[in-house]
């Protein structure tokens, strides 16, 4: 895959009930990969060091492409919910600073 320019992985502790993050777009959109559009101050992710305009390429380890946003929705919910690990990794790019068209 494409790694390197700007993509880091962020782990993101279960400490809160919920995650706490809204996302747009998905294959089915102009946006093709899920970005942050906002987060929740009250959820696990406003701990971490996500931010606002972070695309999510991956979740714990599995690749958004191609997934239609509610599929993105889901993958990331389920992640969160998932009693087997008391994290959840995603890998990021902040597309403002290298836009590659």
């Amino acid at each position: 895959g494409r790694t390197g320019v700007g993509t880091r992985l962020i782990t993101i502790q279960k400490l809160r009930p919920t995650l706490g993050i809204a996302i747009e777009g998905g294959a089915n959109t102009k946006q093709p990969l899920p970005r942050v559009i906002q987060i929740q101050k009250t959820g696990s992710a406003a701990l971490s060091d996500l931010e606002v305009g972070h695309v999510i390429l991956k979740v714990n380890g599995r690749s958004m492409e191609g997934l239609l946003h509610q599929d993105c929705a889901r993958t990331i919910a389920e992640a969160f919910k998932n009693k087997s690990s008391s994290t959840i990794e995603l890998l990021v790019t902040n597309t403002k600073r290298n836009i590659r068209v």
